[in-house]
């Protein structure tokens, strides 16, 4: 049965090698060896995760004396009470909560947690009829991600039971496609905060400082935005697209490949030398 499963999982995430492949040519250009290790080791780090996850409650593998099970809805229904325990599913997996009773036991404020699968409240905070589903289609990539967050805590803080049988889940414990559809999704949240977190690193925030007297002041340094690295750039609009009018301050430098292919979105500040590290500005946001 467990040769299965993980024949089963190996089949469904093979199409995670090619998006990794993808991960490593981008940070394989030789501007980025100082942040290649990195951002690898974020990669490896989230898809291991994942990985983590879904092989530990795949193999039912627990703590002693806590073997996990497959819940159906109407046995999930009779962990509401401290006597029988306290059971919450969160996309379709199961966490004995008993031990955080003054938040999940009867009366107090997620109470309505126990008992069932309402991964969409999480998010949502909607505590009614419509709010406490388990079908979370109508979330954002980013929503996914910070619901996939609370799994996360969970599986930190309490003690994992099983999988509720279901949308996520089939009677016999393995993932259906709804389940893999949010894992899609989880990946595609993970590269967007990469590529963010490209972005930044090569274009970091500038410093920003405002006084009544002198005005908004920005400027660059070897930390600025808090990224830490060798050169210190000038400030610059860049704008979220060629055709956007959203901007924010970053700092550039002028003689990177990153800057002559990211040229069509920058823009200089009015009144701001070409050179200048610190600039005195009018503008309506960074």
């Amino acid at each position: 049965m467990l040769e299965n499963i993980e024949e089963i999982m190996l089949t469904k995430y093979v199409w995670l090698l090619p998006m990794f492949a993808s991960i490593c040519l981008l940070y394989s250009h030789d501007y980025l060896n100082e942040i290649n290790f990195d951002f690898m080791q974020k990669g490896l780090n989230f898809i291991d995760s994942i990985y983590s996850t879904l092989n530990r409650n795949s193999n039912s593998v627990s703590k002693p004396n806590t073997e996990p099970k497959i819940f159906t809805s109407n046995q999930l229904k009779k962990y509401t009470n401290v006597k029988d325990g306290l059971y919450i599913s969160i996309l379709g997996q199961v966490f004995d909560v008993t031990k955080g009773v003054k938040h999940y036991g009867p009366g107090a404020t997620y109470h309505v947690f126990t008992g069932r699968d309402a991964s969409l409240a999480f998010i949502t905070g909607e505590f009614n009829d419509k709010g406490l589903t388990d079908d979370v289609s109508s979330l954002s990539v980013q929503q996914v991600k910070a619901l996939y967050d609370w799994v996360e805590f969970y599986n930190e803080n309490y003690i994992y039971k099983g999988k509720l049988s279901g949308r996520y889940y089939n009677e016999d414990g393995t993932p259906t496609e709804e389940f893999h559809k949010i894992q899609r999704t989880l990946i595609h949240a993970k590269k967007n905060q990469f590529e963010e977190e490209h972005r930044k690193r090569m274009f970091p925030p500038c410093n920003v400082e405002w006084k009544a007297e002198s005005g908004t002041v920005i400027w660059c340094s070897k930390r600025s935005g808090g990224i830490e690295r060798e050169w210190i750039g000038v400030p610059r609009m860049l704008f979220e697209s060629p055709n956007s009018q959203q901007y924010r301050c970053a700092c550039v430098k002028l003689d990177s490949k990153e800057y002559e292919e990211t040229k069509g979105m920058i823009r200089e500040y009015d009144g701001c030398p070409k050179t200048a590290i610190k600039c005195a500005v009018k503008i309506n946001n960074l």
